[in-house]
């Protein structure tokens, strides 16, 4: 009777494994990408005659990107997606991301568990997005980390701890050695129904690397011979998002960050610390129906005020940014593998500097063809130049000393005309072209050849794309 037992139990043990297995699922979704670029004129060669000095840029680039979720119930689930291939044509050196030198092969990797009534843990590296970005999101997977979240009613809150770098690898022998940065971070989402959201966000940043910094702060350092280090970082940061739909045919966006905090800093010639502090202001409003979108959205990051040699203050107005895409050269958040500013016009995502307006349309003519185009008219918020914090632009941003900036300073940025299309050519496959041209502003005025006052002229971008989803 006891061996029957035993028997009877092992076979109830072996169904039920075998149930759970069943009751397990496996999926594979990812994006097959393979993209054109055309870039002309974001570089130059200064010392040369008219008709070489615009510099072109034309490559095939591509990515394979995967994501695998494994789901056991309503309650567990694993995700984890990686960059199979990335690939510049007529470059290859390896099959697994053979043009990225950093090593980010897995862009998310995290368990997610909920408990009843406790709430939703998040365990891993995992993609964070605070309001639209312009301060603190990260998608690539540089944040490792915990999040608990909950819901009640139409009020959710998550609170999140994030590992952003830490310097063990390094070695002993490094000073920034076991040097590291630690994020805390509290998200409250009001959602009083379908038509309306509201987010409040917040947190602390104790960043011992002497993270953030702000670009105008890195160029000037990396480029003035002068060792400069912050040894210990407090920062405090704030923002609040909206969205809302009123009349199924108005979209209202908005948002406000700001950050303060103090830097210690060390191999300094007069103070011993340093103030940050930074905000970013972003507005959309967009009338639609089934057929047309038309927009007017307005964007403004703070800039330098007050630096020089005795860096008592330094604007820093994001803490991680990789979500925000304002137009397609223009704090476009989009580059090219191959692409030496990485980043468009190397704004990149955050808006350090950067005031700007959009005007901007979408038409869709046929089910599978969407055309869109935009206006756009930018300044620097603080003066860019000769006599000012921020050196010319093309050498704040690509971090040079190739241009001299013409004897002055100017918040000129310039205006930028955007076009595209998008046309489903079959379901999963999309063809999409990208295209912008910036007519720059006085402020990349620079001195050419023999002391000459030299136009920069207009910097223009074309990149098809052709895309498989699944």
């Amino acid at each position: 009777m006891k061996r029957a037992l035993i028997i009877l139990i092992s076979m109830l043990f072996v169904v039920m494994s075998v149930g759970i297995a069943f009751a397990a699922e496996t999926t594979f979704n990812g994006e097959y990408k393979v993209r054109a670029w055309s870039n002309s004129n974001f570089d130059k060669r200064p010392d040369h005659p008219d008709s070489e000095k615009g510099l072109y840029t034309g490559y095939f680039d591509q990515r394979f990107r995967l994501t695998i979720t494994h789901t056991t119930s309503e309650f567990l689930k694993a995700v984890v997606q990686v960059d199979l291939v990335e690939d510049t044509w007529g470059q290859q050196r390896n099959f697994l991301i053979n043009n990225n030198t950093n090593g980010e092969f897995v862009r998310k990797a995290y368990l997610e568990f909920a408990l009843p009534r406790v709430g939703t843990f998040t365990v891993g590296k995992q993609p964070v997005v605070f309001g639209y970005g312009l301060m603190f999101s990260d998608t690539s997977g540089y944040l490792d980390g915990l999040k608990w979240s909950n819901t009640w009613g139409p009020v959710g809150v998550s609170a999140l701890y994030f590992k952003f770098n830490d310097g063990v690898r390094l070695g002993g022998t490094s000073e920034y050695y076991n040097r590291d940065t630690d994020i805390w971070a509290l998200d409250l989402m009001i959602t009083p129904n379908d038509k309306h959201t509201i987010e409040l966000f917040g947190g602390y940043v104790n960043a011992r690397t002497g993270y953030p910094m702000s670009h105008e702060e890195s160029f000037w350092f990396d480029h003035s011979g002068f060792d400069f280090d912050k040894v210990h970082s407090h920062i405090g940061f704030l923002g609040i998002a909206y969205t809302g739909e009123i009349a199924d045919m108005l979209t209202l966006k908005g948002g406000f960050s700001y950050l303060s905090g103090r830097a210690d800093l060390s191999n300094w010639g007069e103070s011993d610390h340093a103030w940050l502090s930074g905000y970013n202001v972003y507005v959309d409003a967009s009338w639609h129906n089934d057929l047309l979108r038309a927009g007017l959205a307005f964007v403004h990051g703070s800039g330098q005020t007050n630096s020089g040699w005795d860096a008592e203050h330094y604007n820093t107005n994001f803490i991680t940014a990789d979500e925000f895409v304002f137009g397609n050269i223009i704090a476009s958040g989009n580059g090219g593998l191959n692409d030496a500013f990485g980043t468009g016009l190397g704004f990149a995502d955050d808006i350090e500097n950067l005031t700007a307006a959009k005007l901007y349309f979408e038409v869709s003519p046929m089910e599978k063809l969407s055309l869109n185009g935009a206006v756009i008219w930018a300044r620097w918020t603080e003066p860019v130049g000769t006599y000012s914090y921020y050196y010319h632009p093309v050498n704040y941003y690509l971090g040079n000393n190739t241009y001299n900036s013409w004897y002055t300073d100017s918040t000129d940025l310039g205006w930028e005309i955007d076009l595209g299309l998008s046309y489903e050519i079959m379901e999963g496959l999309t063809y999409s072209l990208t295209t912008g041209v910036l007519f720059t502003g006085d402020s990349f005025d620079y001195e050419g050849a023999g002391g000459t006052h030299e136009n920069w002229g207009p910097i223009w971008t074309v990149n098809n794309n052709l895309i498989y989803e699944f």
